[in-house]
C-alpha cells in the first residue's frame, strides 16, 4: 500500500478504518515497572560492556 498523497486520501483511509471498526490512534499504553526494570539493567550492561573494551584497548 503506498502512502496517501493529499489529505483527503488520508482521511478516506481514516474513515475506511473506523468503519472496519479500527481504532487508528489507540490510546498509548503507559510502560510497566517491568519493561522501566528490564531497559535500566540492558543499559547498565551496554555501558559496562563498552568501558571494559575501552580499557581493554588502552590497558
Amino acid at each position: 500500500m503506498r502512502a496517501p498523497e493529499t489529505i483527503e486520501e488520508e482521511l478516506e483511509i481514516i474513515a475506511q478504518a473506523l468503519d472496519a471498526g479500527i481504532d487508528p490512534f489507540p490510546p498509548k499504553k503507559k510502560p510497566t515497572r517491568l519493561a522501566k526494570l528490564a531497559l535500566g539493567w540492558f543499559m547498565i550492561i551496554m555501558m559496562i560492556s563498552w568501558v571494559s573494551q575501552l580499557l581493554y584497548q588502552y590497558v
